[in-house]
């Protein structure tokens, strides 16, 4: 017989929109990169059509790489802790007792209020750590204040 239990654990992730100018940055890198290419390509520069074409491949690869990184970011709150897994292979995994939290503040702004993404700022200890664009937010203020 399985067993509910009466608190299931809550799962935040970042919101997209989150790493957006940094998105547009390599995107406009990429684009240029191969238009400067290309014109080289016209302009007999083969060796230096070729190194931008490289270029702006390792642009559309950080992208893609951050991107990756973005999606496998969550923050797990259950009845006892507090779990930040930031998802990259061998990347940190943080947990935090729920009795250590000295304070926790949850920053919304009005663009993020739009996108129900915002900021969580948890004090234990020491240290303090800033989670930036959680979404939903409006579910993650609810789950802290219950608990």
């Amino acid at each position: 017989m399985a067993i509910l239990h009466q608190y299931p654990p809550n799962i935040f992730r970042r919101h997209p929109s989150r790493r957006l100018p940094h998105y547009a940055a390599l995107a406009a890198l990429f684009g240029a990169s191969l238009a400067f290419a290309f014109q080289a390509m016209k302009s007999r520069y083969e060796e230096l059509a070729i190194g931008l074409t490289f270029g702006s491949i390792l642009c559309l690869l950080a992208i893609l790489l951050l991107a990756w990184q973005e999606s496998r970011f969550m923050l797990i709150i259950t009845r006892h802790s507090l779990i930040i897994d930031e998802g990259f292979p061998f990347g940190p995994r943080c947990t935090i007792e729920r009795i250590y939290v000295r304070r926790h503040r949850c920053l919304p702004g009005i663009v993020s209020w739009l996108t129900d993404s915002g900021t969580l700022e948890i004090e234990f200890g020491d240290e303090t750590i800033v989670l930036t664009g959680l979404t939903p937010f409006r579910a993650l203020r609810d789950a802290l204040e219950v608990s």
